[in-house]
Formats: structure tokens, sequence, C-alpha cells
């Protein structure tokens, strides 16, 4: 028995059950057991660390001028005001609004550069949704798991394509990496182009991230926006570092003001039927 709780340490056990998870997911014989065992394990992983009010599911991300994600494994949301429209009672079919979407992940058990251009190709469709803003040329925002919008300076307006802090969080998760990361820079150049639609994270849980540089101070960034490289760290931060960083984004993560009527009743104008004095 310890003496004292070392979360650090705990955190790493997370991951190294993570790793035997995804194995045992592999020994099925079907291909959907084994995607939905590695992404049962991950979801289990993070509601028993993540804090009160996230929400932690799969299925799709719509935003409300008529665009649909692809289908994703790992979907991270404000628990108490996303919504969330499940499909034949089938919760990993479900669909949750952008505005309350906080990160979308794709799960891999090993990433070849196959399984990483299919899972770029899906994590770009997150970052080209749309988050309805009803105050466009005001400088208001909204902090994660907060329903209260705050007015700011003009330096604080809501800007996802220059403002990493702004984003859904996208990220690839896997047990390994067999791909070098000039292969990995070559097809996300090809895929993303902008850098606003990149990736912010790729984990191998048995190996080192990958993630970004900036060129002046050279400190790592968890986006392609003010970086100047991709970069793979040279520690194996392994489950750990996954989830400082998915921490940091969900404390410091802004989105737009809760507006759900704009999902459930988008007529603003209604014909008179008939009035009687009161």
């Amino acid at each position: 028995m310890e003496n004292m709780f070392n979360s650090e340490d705990y955190i790493k056990t997370l991951g190294d059950e993570l790793v035997n998870d995804f194995i045992k997911a592999g020994k099925s014989t079907h291909p959907c057991s084994v995607g939905s065992g590695r992404e049962k394990a991950l979801m289990n992983k993070l509601k028993s660390i993540l804090p009160h009010g996230i929400g932690v599911g799969s299925g799709f991300v719509f935003d409300s001028y008529g665009n649909t994600s692809a289908q994703c494994d790992l979907i991270i949301y404000e628990e108490e005001y996303a919504l969330k429209f499940i499909i034949n009672d089938d919760e990993s079919y479900a669909y949750y609004n952008c505005e309350n979407v906080i990160a979308v992940g794709e799960i891999k058990s090993d990433a070849t550069i196959a399984s990483i251009e299919d899972s770029f190709n899906k994590l770009k469709k997150i970052k080209e949704l749309k988050r309805f803003n009803p105050n466009p040329n005001d400088n208001t925002f909204r902090n994660y798991l907060s329903n209260l919008s705050i007015v700011g300076v003009e330096s604080q307006k809501f800007d996802p394509e220059n403002k990493l802090r702004d984003q859904i969080f996208t990220f690839l998760l896997s047990k390994s990496i067999k791909t070098p990361l000039e292969s990995i820079a070559s097809k996300a150049n090809e895929i993303f182009k902008e850098k606003h639609k990149y990736f912010n994270l790729i984990l191998p849980i048995e190996g080192k991230p990958i993630t970004y540089l900036n060129l002046e101070d050279r400190n790592i960034i968890d986006g392609a926006l003010g970086s100047d490289f991709m970069a793979e760290l040279n520690d194996d931060c392994g489950f750990n570092f996954f989830i400082t960083r998915l921490m940091y984004h969900i404390l410091n993560g802004r989105s737009v003001c809760l507006k759900p009527e704009r999902y459930i009743q988008t007529k603003t104008s209604f014909n008179i039927n008939r009035t009687v004095a009161i």
C-alpha cells in the first residue's frame, strides 16, 4: 500500500490499462467489435477522470447551417448544455450540436498512413463546422462549462480561424504509430491546407506525441495556428500528456453563447389566426 496518492502514476496506469484494452479488443474477429472495444475502453477511462459536466460519447457533430461530420469515434462535450439527438435509442449514433462540443477524436490500434489519412479527412470536417454566433460584430464569447456570456474587449473577439482556443480540439489516439513524422506532415499538408483546420494532437500511447512547435520561443503549441513546425516529442509522455492538453483546452477553450432554439425552432415570425382582448 502506498503512503501517498500519486495522481501522475495513476493516470499513467490508466494509459497502460488502455493499451491492454486495445490488445484485448483486437482479439475479436469482427472489425466493428474491435473498433467499439477500443472506443468504449477510452470512454470509460476519460469518464473516470474528467471533471463534472464533461460528457463522453460517439456519433456525429453538426451545425445549424446544414453541415454534419463523419461518424466520430469519440466526442467530448458539455454534458449540461449540449443538445443530444439519439437515433433509434442507440447512443453510439447520437448527434451533438457543435457549439457545445469541446473535442473530437479518432481511435486507431496502429496508426498506419492509410488510417491516418482516413482520420485526417474526418477531423477536417470537424474544423469546418460553423458555430452560430448571434453577436458576430461584438466581442461576446462563453467559456466551456458556463452558461454565462461575456462581452470582452476587441482582442477577445471570438475568432476560430485565428484563435486556437476558439476551436474544437481534434486528436488521433492510437496504441502505436507505424508512420514517420515526415510522412504524417506531408499528408497533413495535402489534406488540411489551412492551418486552422489542422489536427491538434496525435498520441500513440506506446510512443511519442506529435504536436507543434513555435520557432521563436520553442514552446509546444496545441495546434498549427501560431506554430512553425510539426514536432515529435522526445519523451514517451503517453496518456498523461493527452490528459494534460485536453484539460488545458477544457479550462481555457471558448465557444459562443447558448442558443439551443437555433436547432429546435428556427421560425422567428408566425401568422396570427385569431386574437381575443384580455
